[in-house]
Order: C-alpha cells, then sequence, then structure tokens
C-alpha cells in the first residue's frame, strides 16, 4: 500500500513538471517553442532555430565591429542596441566596446567626444590621463575601474610579457547619441588630427618651421596602428608613478574587487559600486558590479527597479535565465531597415495591448558573450556543473536603482498580507509562507542542496502555480 501510494505521487509529480515544462516558452537549451491558437504544443525544428533571433544576446564579436583590428590589439565595438531590436532603443546613448592589448604593447595617445567608463577585465598595465593641468597614472589590474571623462587624453600599456590586457568599456558620447569619435594627436594611421590644420597656422600656433613640422608630423611611415610594441624599458617609464587603486575612489579611479561584496556567502560573491557612493560614476548614471559563482551555484532570482543592466562575461562558462513579454521570433538578417523598424513597431503595439504573456530566455553565456538585462525584468544567473563563471556589467540608468529579490530569504512575497497572498496565489497563505518565509539563505544558493522536505511538500509548491 505504502509503495502504491508512492507511485502515485511520483506519477503525479512527473504530470506536473511535464505541464510546466508544456507552457514554458522555451525550452531549457534556449530553443524557441510555441502555443499555437488550438493550444497545440509543438518545437521548431532545428533549420528554423538556426534562425531565431535573440535581442538581448550579443554574441562573442558577433554583433560587434572590429573598429581597429591590427596584430598588437584591437578594439570592438557592439552594435547599437537600436540596431538589434527596437526593445533596446532606450539605451540608444550607451555604447559598448572592448579593448584588448598583446603583451608588452603600447595604445596610442587619444581622447574621445565622449564620456567613458574602463573596466580592466584581465591582465595588468599602466593608464594615464592627462587634463589640462595635471597627469595621472593608474595601475591596472582586473577589477580596477577608471573613468576616462570627455576630451581627456588617454594612453596605456601592458605591462605583462605573456598575458593580453582586456578593458570593457562604456561608452557615452557627447556629440551624437550612440556615435562617437576617437582623435590622435600623433600617428600615421590612425592619423594625427594635426596633419589637416593649414600648415601656415600651424607654424605660427607652435612656433616651428614647416620642414622641422614635416619630420614630426610624418614620422616613421613604418610604425602605424592603435597599437605598438614597446620595450621593456619604455614600459618601466611608463609605469613609473603610477598609483594603486583601492576600494575608495581616488582621482579617477577605484577598484571594484577590493570592496567588501554587498552579497556573499560559500556559492557566490557579488560586488557593486554605484553612483550614490561613487562622484565619478554620476556624470554616466551608471553603476558597475562585479558577479562570481561557484560551481553549480544560483544568484537567486530578481529585478532592478530601474537601471538596464549590461553583462560581459569575462570567465567560466553559465546561464542567463530571464522572464520578459512575449517576443516575436525573427530574424532581422536579409530585411530591409525601413520595413524591419516598421513591422517591429506593429509587433511592439500589438504586444502592448496584450498584457501578461511572457516568455523565458534562457542563454548559455561563455567567455567573450554579452547580455543585455531591460529594467523589471526577472532574471537569475547559475554557473554551469562543471565551472565557474564571473560576469562584469554595467547598470545604465543606475542612480536609484533598487534590486527586488523574489527569491531567496529576503524575498518581496514575504511582504505581502495574507489577504494578498490567498487572492493572489488561490491558496491560504499559510501555504504561501510555507514556500517564501522558510528559505534559509540569501543571494546565493546550491543547485544541488535545494532538497526541500518530502514528495508531499513539492506537490504543496506546484499547487501555488
Amino acid at each position: 500500500m505504502v509503495t502504491s501510494k508512492r507511485f502515485l505521487l511520483v506519477l503525479l509529480f512527473s504530470l506536473l513538471l511535464s505541464f510546466a515544462l508544456l507552457c514554458s516558452a522555451a525550452d531549457p537549451f534556449g530553443r524557441r517553442s510555441k502555443v499555437d491558437p488550438q493550444g497545440e504544443y509543438r518545437e521548431e525544428d532545428e533549420e528554423n532555430e538556426e534562425e531565431s533571433y535573440n535581442p538581448f544576446l550579443f554574441p562573442r564579436r558577433k554583433d560587434a565591429y572590429g573598429r581597429y583590428e591590427e596584430e598588437n590589439g584591437s578594439l570592438w565595438v557592439l552594435l547599437k542596441f537600436y540596431d538589434k531590436h527596437l526593445i533596446l532603443k532606450a539605451y540608444n546613448e550607451y555604447r559598448v566596446a572592448f579593448l584588448e592589448a598583446n603583451p608588452s604593447t603600447f595604445v596610442l595617445p587619444h581622447h574621445c567626444d565622449a564620456d567613458r567608463i574602463f573596466v580592466v577585465t584581465n591582465g595588468k598595465g599602466t593608464l594615464t590621463l592627462l587634463t589640462d593641468k595635471d597627469r595621472e597614472s593608474y595601475s591596472l589590474v582586473p577589477g580596477v575601474v577608471v573613468r576616462v571623462p570627455t576630451g581627456t587624453t588617454v594612453y596605456l600599456v601592458n605591462q605583462d610579457d605573456m598575458e593580453k590586457l582586456k578593458i570593457a568599456v562604456l561608452v557615452r558620447p557627447v556629440n551624437n547619441p550612440g556615435k562617437f569619435e576617437e582623435f590622435f594627436p600623433a600617428g600615421q594611421y590612425p592619423q594625427s588630427f594635426y596633419r589637416h590644420f593649414s600648415g601656415d597656422v600651424l607654424e605660427a600656433a607652435l612656433n616651428t618651421p614647416s620642414d622641422q613640422l614635416d619630420r614630426l608630423l610624418q614620422g616613421n611611415q613604418s610604425r602605424q596602428g592603435m597599437f605598438r610594441v614597446a620595450s621593456q624599458e619604455q614600459i618601466k617609464t611608463l609605469s613609473e608613478g603610477a598609483r594603486t587603486p583601492s576600494e575608495k575612489e581616488e582621482g579617477f579611479a577605484f577598484n571594484l574587487f577590493a570592496q567588501k561584496p554587498k552579497y556573499s556567502n560559500q556559492n557566490g560573491k557579488f560586488f557593486e559600486a554605484c553612483p550614490r557612493e561613487f562622484e565619478l560614476l554620476r556624470n554616466l548614471d551608471a553603476g558597475v558590479v562585479g558577479l562570481e559563482l561557484n560551481i553549480g551555484s544560483v544568484f537567486v532570482p530578481h529585478y532592478n527597479t530601474k537601471s538596464t543592466f549590461v553583462i560581459v562575461v569575462t570567465d567560466g562558462d553559465g546561464y542567463v535565465e530571464m522572464i520578459c513579454p512575449s517576443l516575436s521570433n525573427q530574424s532581422s538578417q536579409g530585411e530591409e531597415e525601413k520595413s524591419r523598424r516598421e513591422e517591429e513597431e506593429e509587433k511592439e503595439e500589438e504586444e502592448e495591448k496584450r498584457g501578461g504573456e511572457y516568455a523565458k530566455v534562457r542563454v548559455r553565456l561563455s567567455a567573450g558573450d554579452t547580455f543585455i538585462v531591460p529594467a523589471g525584468h526577472p532574471v537569475t544567473y547559475f554557473a554551469s556543473e562543471n565551472q565557474h563563471v564571473r560576469f562584469i556589467a554595467f547598470g545604465l540608468y543606475h542612480q536609484n536603482n533598487t534590486r527586488i529579490f523574489i527569491a531567496g530569504k529576503n524575498n518581496v512575497v514575504k511582504q505581502m498580507d495574507s489577504a494578498a497572498k490567498e487572492l493572489a496565489f488561490g491558496v491560504p497563505s499559510s501555504l504561501v509562507d510555507e514556500v517564501f518565509n522558510n528559505l534559509p539563505k540569501s543571494y546565493f544558493v546550491s543547485r544541488q542542496s535545494q532538497q526541500r522536505g518530502s514528495e508531499a511538500s513539492i506537490l504543496d509548491f506546484a499547487r501555488l502555480f
């Protein structure tokens, strides 16, 4: 008899699990699935899956262009968010770029018509800023954040003779939203801007004869590119007197990973720098986040009230799972820009009229991938079963952001009135409390250790949904 009851419980649980998978908008591997008007579940074939379009995912260097691709380094820029999908149009004044400098490489001095935030993700080096009054140099290691104000000349060098220096860059242009340019005082390619002034103007402004100016600006024609190999003596000179950023803001820099984590336990760590505490982030209205998840660990579901997060995977392998309003399955490839915009706008209007329908977006992420998490969208991150994962993230419009947890010890459901719980979930409030009030941990949990009671309690949990 006991065996028969257990069999029935297992059978019922299997049916509930099947029903949950049926209602899901995407399977665990990120393939899109649909429920047609007759309610029949069907899965798209693999040929269609290859053409599926995920507006939130920017795979490594796939949705980006190489502004400078050279033997000794590169600067890649993500597509404009609006060019990816209409749903991302609110963030189009920001851009994201990735700078990589090979070992023992110097990056030419330049300024930009944009405010920038540099976050070091790999390697070590020295960055120097030239203001109208002074010169400041900072030692670079993973976690160092440097603000480069618009118009400020900057150059840097990779000190290491083995490892690449990698930097993620958040850009907020000041002239044209979403468009920025670098300006170089010296070089053949990129060209020096001095070469385009009139000769007589330069002779007078620099008090230098034209033949000497020609020798200066023509330089060594064989030395071209934004990235130049530097000798060990030159690297030593460039690194002398550099300040080591700490957890506190000093000048234009601080070290995110030198701070005390905002959330942490044995499963993971979460670091966050906000515009409220760091003045250098206020002008861009941006935050900077670092997330470390150990093998098999989960950062519990939550959402951000105002800030949209641009997640950049720096190391390891993991997943993001996000709940969002249903999006049409489409590909941008092969479509005329105007017709694509018109189609997206029509579908956006249709979806606005049809509230309360959601899709699950689940994506496997590896080093170099970028993923966008809009404000208000419930999201969770978790590491794979055999690798840890590390992210850095830029929070856009981060000034007054609040993070609301919908799971874990500090979840928002606990704050509901008993009557609200009963009306919302359609079950006694005691059952809601049993699920949401007895969670032992906040923020990070292990996927392997979450065995919460008997089969009966699992079935009670299923009744909530």
